[in-house]
């Protein structure tokens, strides 16, 4: 019986998971993601790295699990949602960075397109704020960024699309340009209600002409193509694409908006399953296709942190922790007696603020504070902000969220994971499987193939460790004050254009 690949573009790592369609993980395979920041608020990548480190973790994968490509069935694809590439289709070659999600490079064009009036377009139609965060404005900067791109646009060769799309046309050698719905409806030029790219969004508010961006596909099946593996007579089908936080989500087995799924990278990004029709918050949190199948979508309500391992390679980069990994012993030995908070928002604010101007802040530092007490309200701030988005989603669903479900890296720090269970006040299930967002995605794919009927993924939820909250009521709403008054402080901070 064939085995099945899943493949997370992730922010620092590309990760390859090799499973059997029962669910066990027979191998896997990390490899670095080179990125750049050329200059502040700037994050690329070199796009090429997507296609080599994808092809080095899925090598990496068969080898750990002693088979071959000849033995795959299917491939699924968990991708970086926002990240945006733009190439020459004639030769495959990119004609610029890979721009990341992180990238706050088109904020001041997003502010001209406030100031212009068109954010009730955008917001109508796509269910988004303008804000560089999302794919638009990216595209738009890429194509008017280079000679290549304006060339290969003026000769009818440009394409742009995400990580999944950019890897998709390399591997079937140009046979596909294709994405799926659930990473359209980051871009901010998807129909939130049609599934179809919006024209009056790209072509009036944005400029950016239909023919330049991938066909739309269902989440699940094998319309992304057939790779071949240089070396090897195999032909792999690609049965599932889809964003990385939402291959968590259907790893998690999250199908109602009472469970809320919370993955941590370098960002972390909390979502529930609202069913299949989209609720449109009023307090900054977004709508997105979770996935879609041939019957029709499932939506989600999402807010983002951009800032949770990147603030813990911060510390590490400041020379205040040797390495991530000793952020929780370090923080242990914090002082609880102090009123230090760290508004760990590096990278600007996102739901439900949406400040991209933002920066991070420490308020109450004082000359007894030491390093590990900075750690500690570190850690304390990513939990603060991570709980937030849990709060607001309850609030857009009013469903009261019975289960807390995580995953990720940072998820190994159980120092942060007891802060987590203790602001929220709700039990905490940490996954103990360490790749879900691939694992989700392997999952996918062997649904978009056929060997798997979603009810049987569902069941192969990974098993949890449960942290339960100790913190007392009162505690609880001390500490969500001051937590509270310095997030209003950065806001205001922010609003004052202080920088």
């Amino acid at each position: 019986m064939g085995i099945l690949i899943g493949l997370d573009h992730g922010g620092s790592t590309t990760t390859a998971l090799a499973i059997s369609t029962d669910g066990a993980v027979l191998g896997r395979r990390s490899v670095p993601m080179p990125r750049r920041i050329p200059q502040p608020g700037w994050v690329e990548h070199d796009a090429d790295d997507f296609v080599r480190t994808s092809l080095e973790a899925i090598d990496g994968a068969l080898a750990a699990a002693t088979r071959r490509w000849d033995d795959v069935e299917a491939l699924g694809i968990a991708n970086q949602g926002e990240t945006t590439i733009a190439w020459d289709a004639t030769t495959g070659a990119p004609v610029g960075p890979a721009i990341s999600w992180r990238d706050k490079r088109t904020t001041g064009y997003c502010s001209e397109l406030v100031r212009a009036g068109h954010e009730e377009q955008v917001r109508g139609a796509t269910g988004l704020p303008l804000d560089p965060y999302f794919s638009a404005s990216k595209i738009r900067w890429l194509m008017t960024g280079s000679d290549a791109a304006r060339r290969a646009l003026a000769r009818g060769a440009l394409r742009v699309g995400g990580s999944d799309a950019y890897l998709l046309f390399r591997l079937t050698r140009g046979a596909v340009h294709v994405t799926d719905t659930s990473t359209a409806s980051r871009t901010a030029l998807l129909n939130i209600r049609s599934l179809q790219w919006d024209e009056g969004v790209a072509t009036t508010v944005f400029g950016v002409p239909l023919e330049l961006l991938p066909e739309l596909r269902p989440t699940f099946g094998a319309h992304f193509g057939e790779i071949e593996r240089e070396g090897s007579s195999a032909i792999v089908p690609v049965t599932a694409d889809v964003v990385d936080a939402h291959a968590a989500l259907f790893a998690q087995g999250c199908v109602a908006p009472d469970v809320i799924k919370a993955t941590y990278g370098t960002g972390a990004f909390i979502e529930a399953n609202v069913g299949p029709e989209p609720v449109l918050p009023r307090n900054g949190l977004l709508p997105f296709v979770a996935w879609q199948t041939e019957a029709g979508p499932a939506y989600s309500v999402e807010g983002g942190v951009f800032d949770v391992g990147a603030a813990i390679d911060w510390l590490v980069e400041m020379g205040l922790l040797e390495s991530a990994a000793a952020s929780a012993a370090i923080a242990v030995g914090a002082s609880t007696a102090t009123d230090l908070v760290v508004v760990p928002t590096f990278s600007g604010m996102a739901a439900p603020r949406w400040q991209p101007t933002a920066r991070a802040a420490v308020l109450g530092i004082g000359l007894d504070t030491t390093p590990a007490d900075l750690v500690r309200a570190v850690l304390t701030g990513i939990a603060f902000s991570v709980a937030e988005i849990v709060n607001g989603i309850a609030d857009s669903t009013g469903v009261e969220p019975r289960e807390i479900r995580v995953d990720g890296g940072p998820t190994t720090n159980g120092f942060l994971m007891q802060l987590q269970a203790d602001v929220l006040g709700r039990p905490v299930s940490v996954s103990q499987e360490p790749d879900v967002t691939a694992f989700g995605a392997a999952l996918m794919a062997g649904v978009g193939a056929g060997a798997l009927t979603s009810a049987d993924a569902l069941r192969m939820t990974p098993a949890a460790t449960v942290y339960e909250p100790m913190l007392s009521a009162d505690e609880r709403l001390t500490r969500w004050a001051g937590w509270t008054r310095a997030v209003e402080a950065v806001v205001a901070h922010s609003a004052a254009g202080c920088t």
